[in-house]
């Protein structure tokens, strides 16, 4: 069996940075991190240990248990317990979850001596933090944007030295945005930036900002089934990692494999991560801003009738959060219940002229949009003349 972030950890843990440098697991291991709720256990300026801050955590059953995904917990323990994470000092933990504005964030400066790594959180189990990556294609800056740049701000107010910004999933994307829009002479204290299968952006949202300045020490990772990862658009180049899972689940960064120091790097993405990009580009290029949004608001405005805050508590609610979303669904809106009914087809249907990515047989027999216009307009020739020679009685070969 090929090595994951676990084995690294052994193998490296009794390593201070100062003995051996940093290196992109790392990376990995600090930017998943900040998935820990460390509410009450860390503030805004006192710094803590991540082996106090884990004692502290894990004292507290109810908390250890509401992890929020497999091997976060595992993580911590292990990291704590090690000689090259365990006296790492964190400080400025912020964790916001904004129902008004439609926020999810959070972020930890984890000090690493010679430098600081701000390690922003992607989006967790609340639906308000579901809600804001929906936003991704109808919005822009998000408020976790704007809060991800005013917090690197003031993180380079208060510590001297060098940067290195990260996070997975949406936490990437945030990393990528304060490196991008923070002012030239924090640009210069930026090391490194790593984007961890994170969302990119629309070309025409870069504009005007300093990503070209800084695109150079952006490191973009994603699995080769990545669907996360490859929304949007990514001008930086961006490197596919080896995941022993399958689809969504590539995104878990337990699932990737890596090689001593560095995660294993492949050619390309799969036919699978084509597949969804096709699909999700195709059906948002048809839908105008307007209905993006529209259709977004009609399916948290559902979501949010369970009037729960994650979607655990969804779970544990089911048949409840069932009931009040059928309800408001038939109380809803004509034409944005229509719309949603609609998408949703249309979405069935993208995925549908999409299926040549993953079937090499229907990829072989594929017809251009052309061939599949003509097509349809002989067809209706064939009808309309079959029709009229009924009428007049003409023979029909």
């Amino acid at each position: 069996m090929m090595a994951n972030v676990f084995d690294y950890l052994q193998w490296r843990g009794d390593l201070l940075f100062a003995q051996d440098g940093f290196h992109t697991v790392d990376a990995v291991i600090l930017s998943r991190l900040s998935y820990i709720q460390f509410d009450g256990i860390l503030g805004e300026t006192e710094a803590v240990t991540l082996r106090q801050a884990a004692k502290a955590f894990f004292a507290d059953e109810q908390r250890s248990a509401q992890v929020l995904w497999k091997g976060d917990a595992e993580l911590l323990q292990a990291a704590a317990e090690s000689a090259r994470f365990g006296d790492l000092k964190l400080s400025h933990y912020v964790n916001i979850v904004d129902g008004e504005t439609k926020m999810q964030f959070s972020a930890v400066v984890i000090d690493l001596g010679a430098r600081r790594f701000l390690s922003y959180r992607g989006t967790d189990n609340t639906v308000v933090g579901w809600q804001e990556d929906f936003a991704m294609f109808t919005h822009f800056p998000l408020p976790s944007q704007i809060k991800a740049l005013d917090y690197f701000k003031q993180a380079a107010a208060c510590f001297d030295g060098q940067f290195l910004l990260g996070g997975h999933s949406k936490g990437g994307n945030l990393a990528v945005y304060a490196a991008s829009f923070c002012e030239k002479a924090l640009r210069d204290r930026i090391d490194a930036v790593y984007s961890l299968d994170g969302p990119g952006f629309e070309r025409e949202n870069l504009a005007g900002s300093g990503f070209d300045d800084i695109c150079g020490k952006i490191h973009t990772f994603v699995p080769q089934s990545s669907v996360f990862g490859m929304l949007l658009e990514h001008r930086e180049d961006y490197t596919v990692i080896q995941s022993d899972r399958r689809g969504f689940m590539q995104h878990d960064v337990y699932s990737w494999k890596i090689d001593r120091t560095e995660l294993i790097i492949l050619p390309k993405t799969t036919a699978t991560s084509a597949f969804f990009d096709h699909t999700i580009t195709d059906f948002f290029d048809g839908i105008t801003p307007a209905e993006r949004e529209q259709l977004a608001d009609g399916i948290f405005e559902v979501l949010n009738s369970a009037d729960v805050m994650t979607f655990d508590e969804m779970l544990d609610r089911l048949m409840h959060s069932i009931g009040k979303g059928l309800d408001t669904m038939k109380n809803m809106n004509a034409d944005t219940r229509l719309l949603i009914m609609k998408q949703v087809g249309r979405l069935v249907k993208s995925a549908g002229r999409n299926l040549h990515d993953v079937n090499p047989l229907r990829r072989k027999n594929r017809l251009t949009k052309a061939e599949r216009t003509r097509l349809k307009r002989d067809k209706r020739r064939f009808k309309q003349e079959k029709k009229l020679r009924a009428i007049t009685g003409e023979p029909f070969a």
